[in-house]
């Protein structure tokens, strides 16, 4: 059970976070976006300093800061739903804004550990989120049907699993999928998947799991709902396609670093894959065939009706967001750090109106105000895994094709290790997605510990130089 503190109002946790919000001295950095079913033009970053949003594709920016969400020192899963409202994933239940965005509360019904939140493609005000009992080792989907202002259990739990990522078929809403980790004998990478709303649930290990790789949902099909697609979150990287609903595996990609961005194109003619080594690649659903497009090191993508966006380090890519009308060969900047306009305009009596415009101040300091000179910066296009070119067109050989990685089905509740997989073919180059939360720090949560996945930078890029170069 979680301490009493955990439970406090939501104004008290604002009240506390507030003076806060840069605490752990990381550098300013961004990991999620995600679009708004309902308007093309409302946008929504994660970053390590709160939530950016802009509602005119990306011109402007404005920050809702942590506190005025009702949360510090964390990364949390968010999602937008169809009538504009956001929702956050937090370590003692889910934090819901309203559409404006001015307005954050705690949810009702939920109140424990949840790891991800998601909306149901197919019902526009549904939405669910995985919780853990890391008491019971069990993982439970709750559900929404009021854009997340309210949540009840969905199906029945998923013993020994603790959960990382969630995803619902577009297709189907009654297939689910849940990746995470079962300890038995050893840590395992696992995928489980319900074909009728949670009510049963059947577990599949996932290939090239250890105990720092863990298994991520990067993308369901939108029109086949066999049809999956996990990341690892180790290094090297994997990206593994499934179509038949996570029974067996092919190897799509395989990076030397980690697999931090991936999207499907809304058509589903295209799968884009990023990371910080080995640069943007690109395949046909049809062949999974990919070819290097770039060296730019991006560390999100989302491709979505909005159009082809990416997140990355400032000062590695470029820019902190940007857009690419060319199926990802190439893109332009949207967002520069010293470019965000401020707290987002909210009344002064709302949550974010009362808590983040005393924060402002310590936080532009970290971003720049110069938001003139911005993008003035030539980022590197040289791709930093072996063997690349120093150029940031693709090299003449920046191909790869892999073979499959088979494995027996396993149709049984409780999961079972995998026979030795057979690997065909491949090299190495690599994507990226959401940072690994690992059980370590389920746990924690779970005795009302702030914890924390941001990556603080290394000194040997201080914020002064990297400030000089926006």
């Amino acid at each position: 059970m979680l301490p009493a503190f955990a439970k406090r109002s939501f104004l008290v946790l604002s009240l506390f976070f507030a003076g806060a919000a840069r605490a752990n001295g990381a550098f300013p950095e961004v990991s999620q976006l995600v679009a708004d079913p309902g308007d093309p033009a409302h946008l929504v970053l994660r970053s390590n300093f709160g939530l950016l949003t802009t509602r005119d594709t990306g011109q402007n920016w404005d920050l809702v800061c942590e506190g005025g969400i009702g949360y510090q020192n964390i990364e949390p899963p968010v999602a937008v739903l169809s009538d504009g409202s956001t929702i956050a994933a937090l370590a003692s239940g889910i934090a819901r804004g309203d559409p404006s965005a001015c307005n954050f509360s705690v949810a009702a019904g939920v109140t424990e550990y949840v790891a991800d939140v998601s909306r149901v493609p197919s019902a526009p005000d549904h939405a669910v989120a995985i919780a853990v009992d890391i008491a019971a080792n069990i993982s439970r989907i709750w559900q929404s049907t009021d854009d997340g202002a309210t949540w009840t259990p969905l199906g029945v739990p998923i013993a020994n699993l603790n959960a990382l990522t969630l995803d619902v078929a577009a297709s189907d809403a009654n297939v689910l999928y849940v990746s995470g980790t079962t300890q038995t004998d050893t840590l395992q990478g696992v995928l489980a998947r319900s074909a009728d709303a949670g009510q049963t649930w059947t577990v599949y290990n996932v290939p090239f799991a250890s105990k720092v790789s863990a298994p991520y949902i990067a993308a369901v099909s939108a029109s086949d709902a066999q049809t999956v697609y996990v990341r690892m979150s180790g290094t090297p990287g994997y990206l593994l396609s499934s179509h038949d609903g996570g029974a067996d595996f092919a190897l799509a990609l395989q990076f030397l670093g980690p697999v931090e961005g991936f999207a499907v194109s809304p058509d589903e003619q295209f799968v884009l894959a990023s990371g910080s080594v080995d640069g943007v690649w690109r395949a046909p659903t049809s062949t999974l065939a990919f070819e290097r497009l770039s060296c730019a090191k991006l560390s999100c993508l989302s491709w979505t009706d909005s159009g082809l966006f990416a997140c990355a380090d400032e000062f590695e890519a470029g820019f902190l967001v940007g857009q690419s009308t060319d199926q990802g060969v190439s893109f332009q900047p949207r967002l520069h750090l010293s470019c965000v306009r401020g707290p987002l305009d909210c009344a002064a009596t709302s949550s974010v109106g009362a808590v983040c415009p005393p924060a402002w101040p310590a936080i532009s300091e970290q971003l720049g105000d110069d938001c003139a000179s911005a993008g003035s910066f030539t980022p590197s296009t040289t791709c930093r895994d072996a063997g690349s070119s120093a150029s940031d067109a693709a090299p003449s050989d920046a191909s790869r094709t892999f073979g499959t990685v088979t494995g027996q089905p396993q149709n049984a509740v409780t999961p079972v290790v995998n026979p030795a997989l057979s690997l065909h073919g491949g090299c190495g180059c690599r994507v990226a997605s959401r940072s690994p939360r690992p059980n370590a720090w389920l746990a924690l949560a779970s005795l009302g510990v702030c914890w924390s996945r941001r990556s603080v930078r290394k000194s040997r890029r201080s914020f002064s130089r990297r400030a000089s170069r926006c």
